[in-house]
């Protein structure tokens, strides 16, 4: 960490983060700089993985740090419907999108940005994808939105 530090002190980079840290490694991390803060934290996290919830998100809200959601869509699971039966937090899922006139995806990816300090970045190989994942910025899911979700992807 106090590496990074000196790549700040140098201009090779503007600010530090980390991928998959823990609480304990953050607070780890950060006794160890002394210069410039942890500003980002780069972690799996979707409707399906929510284990986050219980002590990082909270850590990093009350520290600064931004979370950097990757996988957001599951691996394309909350985007497409599955092949096989639904299940009851696709038909969740749905039910939420087709009330809010959005796609699932766009749903899933504003349910991740709805948590503070969270920002998204999902995987994509076409333009047309790439547009879908735009239009979960701009609105809001309703709170009961949001409660109905989680109750269908309990932690």
């Amino acid at each position: 960490m106090r590496a990074m530090e000196e790549l700040v002190d140098r201009g090779m980079v503007r600010y530090i983060g980390v991928s998959n840290f823990s609480v304990g490694q953050l607070q780890d991390a950060q006794t160890a700089m002394s210069k410039y803060p942890i500003v980002c934290n780069q972690v799996l996290y979707n409707l399906k993985r929510r284990g986050i919830e219980r002590d990082l998100i909270p850590y990093c809200e009350e520290q600064g740090i931004t979370v950097m959601a990757y996988t957001p869509l599951a691996d394309g699971s909350l985007a497409v419907r599955p092949r096989a039966r639904a299940g009851r937090n696709w038909e969740a899922l749905q039910d939420v999108a087709r009330e809010a006139g959005k796609t699932p995806a766009q749903v899933a990816l504003n349910w991740c940005l709805s948590r503070s300090p969270v920002v998204v970045i999902p995987k994509t190989n076409s333009v047309a994808r790439t547009e879908e994942n735009c239009g979960a910025s701009g609105w809001r899911l309703t709170p009961s939105q949001v409660q109905r979700l989680e109750a269908a992807f309990p932690l």
